[in-house]
């Protein structure tokens, strides 16, 4: 097996092992101190080999076998280690990295100067440093190539040695790269790559090429020489405590990489090594673009900032080491092709896998990309990511990312968001948040260079400018090869050809943005998933919405609750019932918005914070455009980790402000004498389902937890007194009415505390016309609170059938399709609202609308909550369609063979497996008894209805005035007293 065959998660972690040991056998080369388990071949390969042990073995070999030609740390080289380690100009961790470094590498500490022998040690030293591996292979000092005399070494870079050399036809100093071709024939490819990536790049911050060619098999590039320091240098804290990095710093070199990137992106080339000591700061050279004045729109160059007169004594960047970058097919010529995509099309899964590894092993630990660093498909907003990381640690003087070893770093970019400094991020809020923007770890959620280009030129920021917020910019893969058409019928790229690549590419990102904006205003509806975990894994299931039915509720299940309460109080804004459940792909979320019927949906992750304020968590909450299934707005917000939910309402406000709408306080619900009662609140409204009686006995011992935390709290009687009574009507006759009495007490004192409350006013008008038979002032009641509650299912659905009742058919259908859509994952609305169809007389659209919403069967088994099973079970008997009847109970066994009087015989023992509907025992055994043909002496039909109205079950009314099987008692003159609607000539 090689290594290739891996799956991509085993070949990471390899990897990261591989650069770890590599890190450290580095470390051990420059004199410095290296654990030894980390340097030892043998107790790497038993802590982490597992079942790949040789692989691991013979690439931690390779790497050793590599170091000890680059460094040079057996046999007599002891004493090169010592010198190299001895100077002070020994090519640092950022010399090793860099093209052209402005630092004279044979420069020498003055101890080593005073020694001839130590001096040509130290340059025996460079020189080998500079052979990668032999010390005869490069051409030595003063050798000449073609019109280039090689007069020094800058450094060693990405595929080989840089040399200070200058150009004797025009007199100027340029940096010549050379590669040792020995044994490295992958490098070949590499550093022709990044020449013609260079080549294909003009930009005034990006290095210039000039020249190629090949020196006895040897290539080679020809550069500018870059005279100045990396901003990795600039950065050091030596540096930084006498010359602080300030905020117009930040912006300034920002946007010209963002310009440089730009500009690359749209010639198809993506950088993939973008960090600190591959951006150089240098002078302005003669004869480059003077700064346009503040706010002027002249273009200079590619670029379309707009500099202020005081940034022109800032030193501009260069960035270069293009030695990683991956080239688009569009920078290749006819009859060429890319090497790392050339069996892109042809589906061939191990040219694909080695292409990800090629990927995963390239790149620097911390400023990678997640993506990258998984060994997935890279595109420009991995360069976008980087640049995020680098303006970070700009910005806040520390990295975004850390750890003692490139795997902890590896682990660090994948799992953990930077965490920003308060003090600092008020400095430039615009700018904090347009760095936290760039680094998401969702590629399609980061801006887009050119976005990043216009948000800095303006001095704000096009994203929302508070907290982390970010519009996400549509990120098309294919944008580097596929030309996209645009107004007047000019290609996408040439478009960018023709008035500049930054320029183009901020008018396309300002456009997504645009679209983005127009989405977000146009949301009328919206639901909430589940928040998860940041660490949780994202799994391709099925979006399958289950009520709680009495489980523990998990910390995200509380913050999708309170997000979907408070936004439900917004005028203007369906926001459906919340029920747990969760998405984490485009399929998925398109699949959710389409069971909740909403424009939008609003999930997040979250992660608990560390560091400088523990107790705390990170939350990143999205909206999702239903139609795409992408993010279209995204927030990291810090709040309270604890189970104080009042300090995590403001998640809702934000997502009301991205809509474009305002959010206030509920002063009657989140103001409690303690906040633990307003957590309980919310933990019974999201337990107290309808499709679950488990559900709603644990919401009322939820809501007994809120009264004992505060005894006065309206909202908690209210949902205490709305529960007892819907749970009432689906139990048996002793406990409806302990029930019953109980949302009488519970309804009374929510209202003597808060007259206003919705939950305790729909509560008192169920008890009136269940109870009372009061239909009408019922009704009244409802009308008012179906406009004051617009998002209340309950309210809709007892208006409905009160309304029914009252023989307002179509209304009544109206408001319970209304009900229906606020919670649409219940099978218990939607049965209802074909059962309102069978009330109004439209049997066929009954059983149209019951059969496209039943569940499927298990067996024998059918679900606890068969709510339209048992509606068409009930249809069927009553047209008397027997046989239909017990096709649908998998657990009747019945042919028509047996007999109409068997057939009842078996129903009445599966009556509470699978009732009629949600109307309790009695009245499903009412309706049973009404029906059956096999019984021989009958209870009269006034003695029935006396039982009935003596316990008065809350769903009397309904079945009596409605349901067509209670014809031979409706007539009777005790229910006309009990319900005035059904006295002749009332309605």
């Amino acid at each position: 097996m090689n290594l290739s065959d891996l799956p991509a998660r085993e070949l990471a972690r390899l990897d990261a092992v591989c650069l770890e040991y590599e890190s450290s056998l580095r470390q051990v080369a420059d004199g410095e101190p290296a654990p030894s388990d980390l340097t030892s071949i043998q107790s790497l390969v038993e802590r982490h080999g597992g079942e790949h042990a040789d692989l691991l073995r013979s690439e931690l070999e390779a790497i050793r076998a590599e170091i000890d030609g680059d460094l040079g740390i057996h046999g007599d080289s002891g004493e090169l280690t010592q010198v190299l380690a001895a100077s002070n100009d020994t090519p640092s961790r950022e010399a090793a990295a860099l093209d052209t470094p402005a630092v004279d590498a044979m420069k020498m500490d003055d101890s080593l100067r005073s020694t001839p022998s130590a001096e040509a040690r130290v340059k025996k030293a460079l020189a080998k440093v500079a052979s990668d591996g032999s010390s005869d292979s490069l051409p030595p000092l003063g050798t000449e190539i073609g019109p280039y005399r090689l007069d020094g070494v800058l450094g060693r870079g990405g595929m080989g040695v840089v040399y200070r050399a200058t150009d004797t036809r025009l007199e100027r100093s340029v940096a010549v790269k050379m590669l040792s071709i020995d044994g490295h024939p992958n490098l070949v490819e590499r550093f022709q790559r990044e020449a013609k990536a260079v080549a294909s790049l003009t930009h005034p911050n990006i290095v210039e090429l000039f020249d190629v060619g090949v020196h006895e098999g040897m290539p080679y590039a020809v550069m500018e020489h870059l005279r100045g320091e990396t901003l990795m240098r600039r950065m050091e804290s030596r540096r930084t405590d006498v010359a602080p990095i300030t905020t117009q710093m930040v912006r300034y070199w920002g946007r010209q990489l963002a310009e440089a990137l730009a500009t690359s992106h749209a010639s198809g080339v993506i950088h993939r090594d973008l960090k600190p000591e591959n951006v150089m700061l240098v002078g302005r050279r003669s004869g480059s673009p003077t700064p346009s004045p503040a706010n002027s729109n002249t273009i200079s160059g590619h670029s379309i900032a707009m500099q202020s007169s005081n940034e022109t004594s800032l030193p501009s960047v260069k960035l270069f080491d293009f030695g990683l970058s991956r080239v688009g097919r569009a920078v290749f010529g006819p009859g060429e092709s890319d090497p790392e995509s050339q069996h892109e099309d042809a589906g061939n899964d191990e040219a694909n896998e080695a292409k990800t590894r090629a990927g995963m092993i390239l790149g620097t630990p911390g400023y990678m990309a997640p993506e990258q660093a998984r060994g997935e498909t890279v595109t420009p907003a991995a360069d976008v990511f980087s640049l995020g990381c680098v303006l970070f640690e700009a910005f806040y003087g520390r990295p975004a990312f850390t750890g003692k070893s490139p795997a902890s770093r590896y682990a660090a970019v994948l799992e953990k968001t930077p965490l920003p400094d308060p003090g600092r991020r008020r400095d430039d809020i615009a700018l904090a948040d347009l760095i936290m923007a760039m680094m998401r770890k969702v590629p399609a959620e980061r801006p887009t260079a050119a976005t990043v280009v216009a948000a800095l030129s303006s001095g704000g920021a096009i994203l929302p400018a508070n907290d982390g917020e970010t519009l996400a910019t549509p990120m098309d893969g294919a944008s580097m090869t596929q030309p996209i058409r645009i107004a007047g019928g000019v290609s996408r790229r040439r478009f960018v050809e023709m008035i500049g690549g930054s320029f183009a590419g901020a008018l396309v990102g300002m456009s997504g943005l645009s679209g983005n904006w127009a989405k977000l205003n146009r949301i009328r509806s919206i639901g909430v998933l589940s928040f998860t975990p940041a660490t949780q894994v994202e799994t391709k299931n099925e979006v399958d919405p289950q009520p709680a039915r009495g489980r523990m509720l998990q910390r995200g299940e509380l913050l999708a609750g309170l997000v979907a309460n408070e936004l439900s109080r917004l005028e203007g804004l369906s926001v459906p019932k919340y029920v747990p459940m969760t998405a984490s792909f485009p399929d998925q979320y398109r699949d959710a918005a389409s069971r909740l019927e909403v424009d939008a949906l609003v999930t997040g992750t979250f992660t608990e914070a560390t560091g400088a304020q523990p107790g705390f968590m990170d939350v990143n909450i999205q909206i999702i455009c239903a139609e795409s299934g992408t993010q279209i707005w995204g927030k990291v917000i810090r709040t309270s980790g604890g189970d104080n939910l009042i300090e995590q309402n403001h998640l809702a406000r934000q997502v009301a402000s991205a809509i474009n709408r305002s959010l206030l306080e509920n002063p009657h619900e989140s103001r409690p004498r303690d906040p633990g009662a307003f957590t309980c609140l919310l933990k019974g409204r999201t337990q107290a389902d309808p499709d679950s009686i488990d559900g709603m006995r644990s919401a009322l011992k939820c809501f007994d937890s809120a009264l004992s935390e505060d005894p006065n709290y309206a909202p908690a009687h209210a949902g205490k007194g709305l529960t007892s009574l819907t749970l009432a009507g689906r139990v048996a006759d002793e406990e409806a009415q302990e029930l019953i009495i109980q949302a009488q007490r519970s309804i009374e004192s929510a209202l003597e505390l808060d007259t206003t409350n919705v939950e305790a006013r729909l509560a008192s008008a169920m008890l009136m016309y269940q109870r009372l038979g009061d239909l009408k002032p019922a009704r009244d009641i409802l009308l008012a609170l179906s406009k004051e509650a617009n998002n209340s299912w309950q309210v809709f659905h007892q208006l409905g059938w009160v309304q029914l009742m009252l023989y307002e058919e179509m209304a009544g259908v109206v408001s319970l399709r209304r009900a229906a859509s606020l919670h649409s994952t219940s099978k218990l609305l939607q049965s209802d609202l074909a059962r309102a169809q069978w009330f109004v007389a439209n049997k066929r659209r009954a059983i149209d609308e019951a059969t496209g919403v039943m569940p499927k069967t298990d067996g024998n088994q059918v679900g606890p909550e068969s709510f339209t099973r048992g509606l068409l079970i009930d249809l069927y008997e009553h047209s008397s369609d027997l046989k239909l009847a017990a096709d649908l109970d998998p657990g009747l066994n019945w042919s028509e063979s047996d007999g109409a009087d068997r057939y009842w015989e078996l129903r009445e023992a599966r009556l509470e497996t699978l009732p009629y509907g949600p109307y309790g025992p009695t009245l499903n055994e009412t309706i049973l008894q009404l029906r059956r043909t096999d019984v021989v002496t009958r209870e009269p039909a006034e003695q029935r209805l006396a039982r009935l109205l003596q316990t008065r079950s809350p769903m009397l009314p309904l079945l009596l005035i409605k349901h067509p099987q209670f014809d031979s008692i409706r007539t009777l003159p005790a229910a006309g007293e009990a319900f005035p609607v059904l006295r002749p000539g009332v309605v």
